[in-house]
């Protein structure tokens, strides 16, 4: 496995400050579900709309399990599983229809895809595997995520046709996932050996690398790749403390630093032109974030007053659209971190309180 060995690049170095008007949002309200369940939120694609897994607040207690969703402008709805389903989770959506996820059965975990025009299908694990989820789609048809069997667990890619290949180790990897793919083929994920838990970067054509951590920092994880090949996720001290991360196409490793008051930060999702967006604790709890030139930006500072709170921004688009995630507080809630730990527990927001699922759109300013 090469590793990539570069001198860690300063967070102001690549950001800019920027003499100009601040970016502002305009927010549509996509979908709210219910508490009391873990939910997924992913997106968007390049028409805004996310995707994810949980129960529609309208449709609480009318079954058992999450559903697969997407929620697009003119409201959420559950789109198809196989049908041996109890609970499923879309994590990827590309922008021809297509989606991805994984769905649960009394057997285990197994990764499905499906279409807005057709019935949902399962996608094998590799041969002699039993479990697999897919975490991310491309205009290609290309997927990518896991497969799980008496082996271990090891990061696949699936072709247009459902094929799982599994994606390059070494020796002394114990385990590893894939968590994003862009249209060229580049995939981003992690990998975990005795040394612990590290980003790596599979280069359509290229030998898989890992990425290098911040100085004194012992593990991380790439959450997604943009169109040009930016990696983002977060790095970690041995204390478990994350920082948002970048690891651009060209080269380096970039901290991205967290709000004012902050100690935790991670990133979520990046487009083409450098936009980042993510979550980070501030001196009033969590919040959503968006990284730009002009520096790390709280959502919630660039949308019209509201009576919620944006606590986790999970995607941008090429034009700028955001899906975040927010609630409104109850009379002494706080906004805690909530880092998580183990498979894209990322994508997993537990609350108290309904989830709110939002569309960001620019209206006006630069960021």
């Amino acid at each position: 496995m090469a590793a990539i060995r570069v001198r860690p690049l300063l967070f102001a170095a690549c950001f800019v400050a920027a003499n100009a008007a601040a970016q502002t949002y305009r927010v549509v309200d996509l979908a709210t579900l219910a508490q009391g369940y873990a939910t997924v939120v992913r997106g968007p694609n390049s028409a805004g709309e996310g995707s994810g897994g949980g129960i529609l607040d309208s449709a609480q207690g009318t079954r058992r399990g999450r559903r697969a969703l997407l929620f697009e402008i003119n409201g959420p709805r559950q789109v198809a599983e196989p049908a041996e389903s109890d609970s499923a989770v879309v994590f990827g959506l590309n922008d021809t229809g297509g989606y991805v996820g994984s769905f649960s059965t009394q057997t285990g975990v197994h990764a499905f895809a499906g279409t807005r025009a057709g019935a949902a299908r399962e996608l094998p694990p590799l041969g002699g595997d039993s479990s697999s989820a897919a975490y991310a789609l491309n205009n290609r048809g290309q997927a990518v995520g896991f497969s799980s069997g008496a082996g271990g667990q090891r990061a696949v890619m699936w072709d247009a046709n459902g094929t799982p290949t599994a994606l390059p180790g070494s020796p002394d990897m114990s385990r590893s996932r894939a968590t994003g793919i862009n249209e060229r083929g580049d995939v981003s994920g992690v990998r975990s050996t005795a040394a612990g838990q590290r980003p790596i970067l599979w280069g359509a054509g290229r030998t898989p690398a890992e990425l290098t951590l911040l100085a004194g920092h012992t593990t991380g994880e790439a959450n997604a790749i943009n169109a040009r090949g930016d990696v983002v996720g977060y790095s970690a001290d041995a204390s478990g403390a994350r920082r948002a991360t970048l690891w651009p196409w060209s080269g380096g490793v970039v901290d991205l630093g967290t709000l004012p008051g902050g100690e935790f930060s991670q990133a979520f999702g990046s487009n083409g032109v450098g936009d980042i967006v993510g979550a980070s604790t501030s001196t009033v709890g969590s919040r959503a974030v968006l990284w730009t030139r002009g520096g790390v930006h709280d959502l919630n500072s660039l949308i019209a007053p509201s009576t919620f709170v944006l606590t986790k921004a999970v995607g941008i688009t090429a034009g700028g659209m955001i899906i975040a995630i927010g609630h409104v507080p109850a009379a002494g809630h706080h906004a805690g971190a909530g880092q998580g730990s183990g498979a894209h527990e990322h994508d997993v927001d537990e609350h108290d309180l309904p989830v709110r699922v939002f569309l960001l759109v620019r209206s006006g300013g630069t960021p």
